[in-house]
């Protein structure tokens, strides 16, 4: 079998209650199928009984043993190492964007505490529904398989920089309920996802959807969340105002008209605020025109925007998508 190096990121609290941290190499002899947990505990029962990780059902359920493995936050039980070992080697170490307790257990109060932020239950209101149909529960259903592992908020590039974002989980648990016909104040739970910090301030880099080990695809939640939310009427705020924008320039030209896009998004004031930045492109000669670009086959880009007016798309179901003929 062959000998790997698992390069794993010791972290402890010295006498001052300050987190120190340091790589400690270790050889082992496994096979190239052998999970990272199997290594892990082989490595804490014959090497260093003070290696400390999570770990519970080692079947993808608990979402305990989530690390950073090989520079990507995954579950060890669901890791081989002969597909996540870099040159024979394995580096391992604690989930990002939440406090490190020890080696490789983080404090996931933080995360938590984001997941609550949205009210994670049922509410009683007027928005429930009291028929239904085979099809009310396909968008429940993909988002339900979430098991809170965490991997997505550690991965997320939004979390890194805004420690008010609430993260990929919690928006896929909040559009868990905003589908759900049993949601009694559908309305008021959009209103509050279109704050700040909130379903509007995802950078949709999609390193959610590619850490999610159950395939929940936090960020089509995202999407579909705010596709709800401008079709309620909460388009106050730079997000949704982007979107329309967007929206109406495509719909219009085919291309954006880059020279309003930031007036529209921010508002005056806010484009002020940014004169610094337009004065500094300018002299990079980066000012895009102020006549917008008219695309080529603009035509048969507003009879598709015509035929889905015609023929709206249920979001709320997973209907078949309706295509011209």
């Amino acid at each position: 079998m062959p000998v790997y190096t698992f390069r794993i990121q010791r972290n402890w609290k010295n006498d001052r209650g300050t987190l120190e941290s340091r790589y400690q190499d270790y050889s082992l002899e496994v096979n190239e199928t052998t999970t990272v947990l199997n290594a892990l505990e082989e490595l804490k029962g014959k090497q260093d009984g003070t290696l400390t990780f999570r770990q519970s059902c080692r079947s993808s359920i608990c979402g305990s043993c989530a690390m950073k493995i090989s520079g990507r936050t995954r579950l060890a039980c669901k890791s081989h190492v002969g597909e996540v070992a870099r040159d024979g080697v394995v580096t391992l170490a604690p989930m990002a964007n939440q406090p490190v307790l020890k080696d490789l257990v983080v404090d996931i109060g933080p995360f938590y505490s984001k997941v609550h932020q949205i009210k994670p239950y049922l509410e009683e209101g007027p928005e429930k529904a009291h028929t239904l149909d085979k099809s009310a529960y396909d968008q429940v259903n993909q988002v339900t398989q979430c098991i809170m592992c965490g991997c997505c908020y550690s991965d997320c590039t939004m979390k890194e920089v805004s420690e008010d974002f609430v993260g990929p989980a919690a928006l896929a648990k909040a559009f868990r309920f905003v589908s759900d016909p049993r949601e009694g104040q559908k309305t008021a739970r959009l209103q509050a996802l279109s704050e700040p910090s909130m379903m509007w301030s995802c950078s949709r880099c999609a390193m959610c959807v590619d850490s999610c080990p159950k395939d929940v695809k936090p960020m089509e939640a995202i999407v579909k969340l705010r596709t709800r939310g401008i079709a309620k009427g909460f388009i106050d705020g730079p997000g949704p105002r982007h979107a329309l924008a967007f929206h109406q320039d495509i719909q219009k030209w085919g291309d954006l008209n880059e020279f309003t896009l930031l007036q529209r998004t921010v508002g005056i004031m806010g484009s002020i605020a940014e004169l610094g930045t337009a004065w500094h492109l300018l002299k990079k000669g980066k000012i895009p025109s102020p006549f917008p670009h008219t695309a080529q086959g603009v035509e048969e880009l507003s009879k598709i925007y015509q035929l889905l007016e015609e023929h709206p798309i249920d979001v709320e179901t997973k209907a078949k998508e309706v295509v011209p003929e």
